[in-house]
């Protein structure tokens, strides 16, 4: 997480940019069922309480408390009460380690709304376990200073909870605490002193016998209740499992010890008890399943793939949930019989591997784990497998690619001349790679010991500077720099928040590139340590954001990240995902500069000046809250429509000051908040045959966007329906009296955009308009183009007219297209044609007219060109289903990818020549250009995949292959098609 706000009061609001990739992104310490087993809480060091319905396996909502700096936030403890309806918390609650307590507050969280209820205070050090008794009437906390808090209901407290009473565990660490014996009995584990036994009623501990002592010195960090409450079962560090009489404490059975840590253990039906690897687990050891009457074990559950801390049985014991592994995923599965039956994860992994190659400018990783066999391995380098082009003042952002050569890409330099570093066993805990040796000339000069306040371990390391300085990452995020030779620290690079797998570093580029556990790439300023971009990649979403907040996404991709709003530290967090500000971050022309100049600082400074104090600003501002639901009454609802009813943003405080909506990809248009009850807007959305997603999106007066989805069912009506308007718009620019010279010191002049618009609107009058009621069309080309051919002029006036044929110059193209697009109704489709030269100035594209020009040799004159936010609204605004078609030159890093991204939030169907980093290709023995001439041939027929005619999926797949194929693979266009049904776009 990273700090966006210099604000320092607990109380004021300050902000965190956040992943949120589905699933937790850190160790998760906590899990529990609710009583009902429908839904499964989990508590994380990403400092986020999840609730699952786990049977689908999708997050119904992500609790937030007050997130701070280090380990400020992270939750180690979650229960449920037994009524279902509040989730407690316990964790780390303060500014840091050092800083004054108290850290152990307990966090009241109401279950239905994620609200906080109240907060309990009374523990001044971190709480580690929580536990409700059985009738709900009784909070049990226990954590870092050794002592039990037993809260009791009280309605006459303004918390409803007061203090009963504290019980000794003689200890400094309290790691587990639970209720046996039908909450008569209150049994812990600590990690220094072993195990306690009170009678909850007396508040009295029990004596314990002899077979108790010798965990006196042993960290116990596991514990379990069994279904029937009679028996409790602890784990240790050194493998022992025990189960203990909860009613006087006595052994009831010792179970095989294991060779490895008891992470957590629960037990499950049919007197089963679950034991999981917490430490040291490498691919042997996973979690093992005894029968507890006889003492054997009855199956190995290897679900996950690495370490698991937290365990829980649903109320029947019938199924068990464990977490961990490298993905920090959640598995519930049969303990009877080892089937997993859910798995809950975020979409993200584990980076393991980073190189860079500072010749090309290109950087690559890996997500493979390279030495699953054994516990960590940083000397060993993973495998790269995917690639990305890093920016440049020659080209724009491209896609990540798979990695098919390996390529000379630099990675971690564990040898540099004499220097050398070697990681080993060491600390107080004789944790593998604790040491990091230096070694010169093969002999160690000066090592460093890792512990809690600098990374535990060395996870990754590379020499840097001829071997005259080194970077070494530890488990928790820490990544320092230091001298070889003094072996002390000169720099820290501050961003992780997981374990570094794995680093980096070209002096000749000045970078450093990092792959965590966290999930994330990210870029650093090798000289300067400053951070540049993170990136985060899934399959084929992805997002590079620097630490100001700005981004640039795949269509998806600002889904999987956003700003976590504190509002003090009593109070329940925000959440404002990236695509609700989009309007202000979105901005890939500023992480391409930043990438540029080694700076987000410099970036923001050159390209914003300013701008901080106004996000600041914006970030306090609350985003549109509501919610959407299919109408009970649909009696009176017209046919062919179904009812929403959207509600709680008068609740929420947050005003909307209108609503988009789509039906499936059809835009019904915006509609104005109309209050039915107070708090009630009931809207009808045109539907169709089958399955309808209906999307409506609330916007309100400071440009925050909110999103919300219903999915309605329809059934075909008596009465066909009618067929709705085809609205052709076509924009084609051959000729740039006034740029005579501006083109690489040549006149700008085109050859075929004027033929490519008037043959595209000739094929659709043919093919695609016989599919609807009627046509109307605007044409918008330079007439003295089309009168050079007197055969296409007059094919073009008996479509349109010619007295409907404009010149494309800036004022008719804004304002006749505006006006042509407010015409398609919510059944109509609109398809817009544009040929021509494109360009970007700073953050901004702009389609240049007939009548463009130039200020001086480098500055444009901006009133001259058409703003490309302005098209986009317009096409935006046009109801029905809408298609934009762009055969826009690329040339000169004229890339225009805020249209693809609006196209793709909005649902347009968008067809462009070209990718990033590619140039529209024109081949004189087609007479047109290349992306234009496979449009016309796809819809002509060459695109046909069935009898039907042509689809819209077909088409695409046909243009992409075709552009491919004439030009060799030097064009690759783009289309995005998503969400979108496979409508009929041409007769057979």
């Amino acid at each position: 997480m990273i700090t966006a706000s210099a604000a320092r009061a607990e109380d004021a609001p300050d902000f965190h940019l956040d992943l949120d990739t589905g699933g937790h992104t850190a160790r998760i310490a906590d899990l529990a069922f609710t009583p009902d087993g429908e839904d499964l809480v989990s508590a994380s060091d990403d400092k986020t309480i999840r609730i699952w319905d786990w049977q689908s396996g999708v997050t119904l909502r992500t609790i937030r408390g007050y997130l701070g700096n280090g380990s400020d936030g992270k939750i180690f403890a979650v229960a449920v009460s037994p009524d279902g309806k509040t989730i407690a918390a316990g964790g780390y609650f303060s500014a840091g380690l050092g800083d004054r307590p108290p850290y152990g507050d307990i966090r009241l969280f109401d279950f239905a709304t994620g609200k906080m209820k109240a907060v309990l205070k009374a523990a001044d050090y971190a709480t580690y376990d929580l536990a409700f008794s059985p009738d709900g009437k009784t909070l049990a906390a226990g954590g870092g200073d050794g002592m039990v808090y037993l809260w009791r209901l009280d309605d006459k407290s303004a918390t409803g909870w007061t203090l009963d009473k504290k019980l000794d565990a003689d200890s400094w660490h309290i790691d587990k605490l639970a209720f046996a014996a039908a909450g008569t009995r209150l049994a812990a584990t600590t990690t220094d002193n072993g195990i306690r036994l009170w009678d909850v009623a007396k508040g009295e501990e029990i004596a314990l016998p002899d077979e108790a002592e010798p965990l006196r010195g042993i960290s116990v960090l596991a514990l379990a209740i069994s279904q029937d409450g009679s028996l409790f079962a602890t784990g240790s560090k050194d493998g022992e499992v025990q189960l203990w009489h909860a009613a006087d404490g006595t052994l009831a059975r010792a179970m095989p010890r294991q060779d490895f840590l008891i992470g957590s253990l629960t037990f499950a039906r049919g007197s089963r008890l679950v034991a999981s690897c917490g430490y040291r687990c490498a691919d042997k050891h996973r979690s093992v399943v005894w029968n507890t009457d006889r003492g054997e074990k009855m199956l190995d559950y290897s679900g996950h793939d690495g370490t698991v801390y937290a365990s829980a049985a649903n109320a029947d014991g019938s199924l068990v949930a464990t977490a961990g592994g490298t993905r920090n995923a959640i598995q519930v599965w049969d303990p009877a019989t080892g089937e997993r039956k859910a798995l809950l994860q975020g979409v993200g992994e584990p980076v393991t591997a980073v190189g860079v190659d500072p010749a090309n400018g290109i950087i690559a990783w890996g997500n493979a784990n390279p030495c699953p066999e054994r516990v960590a391995c940083p000397e060993q380098l993973g495998a790269l497998d995917k690639r990305l082009e890093l920016p440049t003042a020659e080209r724009f952002f491209d896609d990540p690619q798979p990695l098919a050569e390996p390529g000379s890409f630099a990675r971690a330099a564990l040898s540099d001349g004499e220097w050398s570093l070697h990681a080993t066993v060491g600390g107080k805990d004789a944790l593998e790679n604790a040491v990091l040796e230096i070694a010169n000339g093969g002999k160690v000069v000066r090592s460093i010991a890792n512990d809690a306040t600098n990374g535990f371990v060395h996870s990754a390391f590379t020499l840097i500077d001829n071997g005259l300085g080194l970077i070494t990452g530890g488990n928790d995020g820490t990544l320092l720099e230091y001298k070889a030779a003094t072996a002390r620290i000169s720099g820290e690079f501050t961003g992780h928040t997981g374990e570094i797998n794995a680093m980096a570093a070209s002096q000749k580029a000045g970078l450093l590139v990092t792959g965590s556990a966290d999930q994330t790439v990210r870029l650093w300023n090798l000289k300067t340590h400053e951070l540049i971009v993170s990136m985060f990649f899934a399959g084929p979403q992805w997002i590079a954001w620097m630490p100001q907040g700005y981004y640039y996404s795949s269509d998806e991709g600002d889904k999987l990240i956003g700003w976590h709003v504190n509002q003090g530290r009593d109070h329940e967090g925000r959440f404002i995902r990236a695509g609700q500000l989009k309007k202000y971050l979105w901005s890939p022309e500023m992480v391409r500069r930043a990438i540029i100049l080694r700076s987000a600082k410099q970036a923001v400074q050159e390209m914003r000046p300013g701008v901080d104090n106004e996000l600041q600003k914006l970030l306090q501002r609350k985003p549109p809250e509501f919610g959407i639901r299919l109408a009970d009454d649909q009696s009176k609802v017209r046919d062919g429509y179904v009812a929403v009813e959207i509600t709680g943003a008068k609740e929420a405080g947050t005003d909307v000051a209108g609503f988009s909506i789509l039906s499936n990809s059809r835009n019904v248009g915006d509609i104005a908040t109309r209050s039915a009850d107070g708090n009630k807007t009931i809207v009808e959305v045109p539907v169709e045959d089958g399955q309808n997603t209906i999307r409506i999106t609330g916007t309100n007066e400071y440009g925050y966007l909110t999103e919300r989805s219903v999915t309605a069912l329809a059934r075909k009506t008596e009465k066909a329906e009618a067929k709705g308007k085809l609205y052709v718009a076509v924009i084609g620019v051959d000729k740039y009296p006034f740029l005579t010279d501006a083109c690489s010191g040549h006149a700008c002049d085109l050859r075929y955009p004027v033929d490519d618009a008037t043959e595209f609107l000739k094929v659709v009058a043919q093919k695609s308009a016989p599919l609807f009621a009627s046509m109307e069309t605007l044409v918008l080309v330079n007439r003295q183009a089309l009168d050079e051919s007197p055969d296409k002029a007059r094919q073009t006036y008996t479509v349109a007219g010619a007295d409907n044929i404009m010149e494309p110059d800036s004022h008719t193209i804004d304002d006749q297209l505006a006006d042509f697009l407010d015409k398609p109704g919510e059944h109509d489709t609109t398809i817009v044609f544009v040929a021509g030269h494109g360009i970007n100035i700073d953050e901004d594209y702009y389609f240049i007219p007939t009548d463009g020009r130039k200020q001086d040799a480098d500055r444009w004159k901006r009133s001259s060109l058409v703003d490309w936010g302005d098209i986009q609204k317009s096409v935006e605004r046009a109801k029905g289903m809408r298609f934009m078609l762009l055969d826009t030159c690329h040339a000169a890093n004229a890339f225009n990818p805020r249209l693809e991204k609006d196209a793709q939030d909005a649902r347009i169907v968008v067809f462009s020549a070209t990718a990033a980093n590619n140039t529209a290709a024109e081949l004189p023995e087609l007479g047109h250009g290349v992306f234009t001439y496979s449009i016309l041939e796809g819809l002509r027929g060459k695109a046909r995949t069935s009898d039907g005619g042509v689809t819209l999926f077909g088409l695409a797949d046909f243009i992409s292959r075709e552009v491919v194929r004439l030009t060799a693979s030097k064009q690759k266009p783009f289309y995005y098609v998503g969400g979108v049904e496979n409508i009929v776009l041409a007769e057979p």
